[in-house]
């Protein structure tokens, strides 16, 4: 028996509360309470975030957009709604004008070109975008839902990893400035200085822990290069790591760091120059800068090691080569998720929260031949490592973790086959001589320095600025005067002459503008050749051309000046008169309280000359800086545990039932049973997804066996119909019976099977009157009528049969099936 394929049926039904909805999309969820009262305790409170794009998969047959359009206005908000092309033909949604530009319905195909719009791309840039289910896709009862839902959340993830890419330059410029006065020595000092030599770099994934025993006891042997995430960890299992590298620009990157500020005293900070100011910023060792100081090209950046992408641990690799290791070694590299869901090691804020299961991912195959779960990060992660290693070919890359993804040109190897020669205690010097360079003298000579560029650099903004805001004047005044050919050629010649005067005079400063500008320099772009532009269509270009010049410039003005004040600050801790109320306003405006430290550093004897009021302020900054240290990181737990519902990951165990995915089922199976008894929403994920493993490897009174194990009460729409398909494939037509009876109470697709199955049983009567009361309410299911004509044929109703085949042949006149009965039935006749 094949069961009847899953889709939206044009049939409405009326809620006690009077609202119209389909029952093939949400079943019976709005007969006992009302659309508005579910929804609000739902989505309420987050649908009124302010200035938050709310994406919303499915309408709940119109009911959730109704919901929206009738809630108060929430300032700033957007909703898009995802529905499928089935419901979409079947639902009117009357938009109020008010309403248009902030509300908008589209299917699938249409949704990723919507994210391209300049308004939403501001939204996913500053990560005020959320992602929600209607009730009805929550339920996971209807495949098509389920695969939309996975769809739209892979476009969503996309847009803001692209959205990443392009407005990145802002970011890290923006810290590449903040971070101007602490990029004070490059990374290039440690270019080929350990050539032949071996290093392991350490990355945070979960196969770290199997190694820490190994690496401890190969420390001697190995320069040590561990990404900032785990660096405490390691020192806590007694490794320290020789070097920390650091990246991330965003701020809490601090709060996911904090630990390693310890390490200041022990371990050499590579940083890349955009890296979060408050870690720059606060560290109180010795560091270098991968990259440039400015994002204009100076002579002690010209040989810099790149600070590249897109993970830290790519970043690490890098500086690795630079320094010249011909054996790299990689631990805790791992790039997916463990057998057991983990995406880190122990000790790390995820390993805490346990797998994470509710992330829809992608699959990789790991060097033990299996496959392992990734995010879309780690894809990028492992194409640029393996563009680096094809780049180094006398190099030898190995990961020592059999369940780390595979990474062309990286092998495989166990610790007990690898050799290594010990690290020359001169070598090791080289990374402490750093510190000897970092007098106060030197400082100050760069900081001073760096003051007199900054106001160069200043006056040049200043200038564009004003030659670009010249260029808008001539240009508006170009459109006023559209008919005198004469004019117009003579303003044009005036704004090339100030396009000119930029190009030759401030051309570097121009290219970071556009740099630092990309977005809003690419929003005028077109594939159209200038030759063919009408006038108004070049000088609407040149509008915006140069007024993105001229806002971009006052943008880059601003930050300089901001840097300068830092710089200024900067020079003020050396000076013996001692000005901490000055100095901490700079610092609090920083976010830098633990620069107290530093500060303290260059005047060891402080007590000696600060007044009452100096030493309760500097008390202060210390336990603010403290407060820091011991931050509680919730803001980052919530975000990684939004990720990792229950609801989620049902959707996630719905969308691997339908792909098939075996490998992910098995997982994801293994995951939950030992959380099973936590609740009984696990112990039913849990159950679902091994009896539908079971189901794949083909151990159906197993995968029958698992899913009755579960307690009535918690036995749902899909696990009643997993016990439907295989109660029909083992011909257990009482149990089949006993869940069909239950899943007609979800849905009445389920009345023709259950037809079916009394049919089986010898129960024609009650067979006939259940494809009747169905056939009643839906007459175009012309599927259900061939089959009702066909049993009406096997019991000899002729007559029934007829009227059942000509429904069918009204709407379809080519139907073979139906003409063939026909045609028998007429033979039938004939011969009696």
């Amino acid at each position: 028996m094949q069961e009847q394929q899953t889709n939206i049926l044009s049939t409405f039904a009326v809620s006690q509360f009077g609202e119209y909805y389909l029952p093939s999309v949400n079943r019976a969820q709005f007969e006992k309470l009302d659309s508005t009262t579910q929804y609000d305790a739902k989505f309420k409170d987050d649908f009124n975030k302010e200035d938050t794009l709310h994406i919303i998969i499915g309408m709940d047959s119109g009911l959730l957009a109704n919901y929206v359009l009738e809630m108060a206005t929430t300032k700033g908000g957007r909703f898009i709604f995802v529905e499928l092309d089935a419901a979409l033909s079947l639902l009117q949604i009357d938009i109020p004008d008010d309403f248009k530009n902030r509300l908008h319905i589209c299917n699938l195909s249409e949704l990723a070109e919507l994210l391209q719009e300049q308004t939403y791309q501001l939204f996913i840039f500053k990560k005020r975008c959320e992602l929600y289910r209607s009730l009805g896709v929550t339920s996971s009862h209807l495949e098509e839902y389920t695969r939309l839902s996975n769809d739209v959340e892979k476009i969503v993830q996309n847009a803001f990893f692209e959205s990443e890419v392009v407005f990145s330059q802002k970011i890290f410029v923006k810290t590449q400035f903040e971070n101007l006065i602490e990029n004070r020595r490059p990374a290039s000092v440690l270019k080929d200085k350990f050539t032949g030599m071996s290093c392991i770099i350490i990355a945070g994934g979960p196969s770290l822990d199997q190694h820490l025993d190994w690496i401890k006891s190969q420390s001697d042997n190995l320069v040590i290069i561990a990404v900032s995430r785990i660096a405490s960890k390691l020192k806590k299992e007694g490794i320290t790591p020789h070097i920390i590298v650091s990246v991330d620009p965003q701020d809490r990157s601090f709060e996911l760091n904090c630990e390693m500020m310890q390490l200041h005293q022990e371990s050499l900070l590579v940083q890349s120059y955009h890296l979060c100011p408050r870690i720059s910023a606060q560290w109180q060792g010795r560091s270098l800068y991968l990259g440039k100081q400015t994002p204009w090209i100076t002579k002690i950046d010209e040989d810099n090691i790149e600070s590249i992408g897109p993970t830290v641990t790519n970043s690490a690799v890098h500086l690795a080569i630079n320094m010249g290791f011909s054996q790299l070694l990689l631990c805790g590299v791992d790039f997916c998720h463990s057998r057991n869901g983990f995406t880190h090691a122990q000790g790390t804020i995820e390993s805490s929260l346990g797998p994470n299961l509710g992330q829809i991912c992608e699959w990789v195959d790991t060097y033990a031949g299996e496959q392992a779960e990734t995010l879309i990060q780690l894809l990028y992660a492992i194409e640029a490592l393996q563009s680096e290693v094809e780049q180094h070919p006398t190099c030898t890359f190995i990961n020592l973790s059999e369940n780390a993804a595979v990474v062309k040109g990286i092998g495989y190897q166990p610790t007990e086959n690898i050799q290594l020669q010990p690290i020359e205690v001169e070598k090791l010097k080289i990374l402490q001589v750093i510190e000897e360079t970092e007098t106060h003298n030197n400082i100050e000579k760069d900081i001073r320095s760096k003051i007199h560029y900054l106001k160069n650099k200043i006056e040049s903004l200043s200038e564009i600025a004003r030659l670009s805001a010249k260029a808008i004047e001539l240009n508006l005044e170009m459109q006023q005067q559209l008919n005198n050919r004469e004019l117009i050629i003579s303003l044009s010649d005036e704004i090339e002459g100030i396009e000119q005067e930029m190009r030759e005079k401030y051309h570097s400063e121009c290219h970071s503008i556009k740099f630092y500008g990309y977005y809003e320099f690419s929003q005028f772009l077109t594939t159209q050749t200038s030759d063919s532009w009408s006038q108004e269509q070049l000088n609407e270009t040149t509008y915006k051309y140069y007024h993105a010049f001229n806002n971009i410039s006052l943008q880059l003005r601003e930050l300089l000046t901001l840097t300068l004040e830092r710089a200024e600050c900067r020079l003020l801790e050396f000076s013996p008169e001692i000005d901490i109320n000055r100095l901490a306003k700079q610092w609090h405006k920083d976010n830098q309280p633990g620069r107290i430290r530093i500060w303290k550093k260059y005047h060891p004897d402080h007590l000696a000359h600060c007044d009452n009021a100096s030493i309760k302020q500097i008390d202060e900054l210390e336990d603010e800086y403290q407060q820091q240290l011991n931050n509680d990181r919730k803001t980052y737990i919530d975000s990684v545990k939004k990720t990792s519902t229950l609801e989620r990951t049902f959707i996630k165990i719905m969308l691997l039932i339908n792909t098939k995915h075996h490998t992910g089922l098995k997982q994801i199976a293994t995951c939950l049973q030992p959380l099973a008894a936590n609740s009984d929403e696990t112990n039913r994920l849990y159950h679902l997804s091994y009896a539908h493993q079971l189901q794949l490897e083909e151990r159906d009174e197993d995968a029958l066996s698992c899913i009755l194990a579960l307690d009535e009460h918690l036995i749902t729409e899909p696990e009643t119909k997993l016990i439907i398909q295989l109660s029909l494939k083992l011909m257990k037509l009482e149990l089949a019976n006993k869940a069909l009876k239950k899943a007609i109470t979800y849905s009445d697709e389920y009345l023709p099977r259950y037809a079916n199955v009394l049919r089986f049983q010898g129960f024609t009567q009650e067979s006939v009157n259940t494809y009747l009361d169905y056939l009643e309410k839906y007459p175009s299911d012309l599927m259900v009528w061939l089959k009702f004509g066909s049993f009406m044929f096997d019991l000899g109703e002729m007559m029934a049969a007829v009227d059942a085949f000509n429904h069918v042949i009204e709407s379809d006149p080519d139907n073979q099936v139906a003409l063939n009965y026909l045609a028998k039935i007429k033979a039938n006749l004939e011969q009696s």
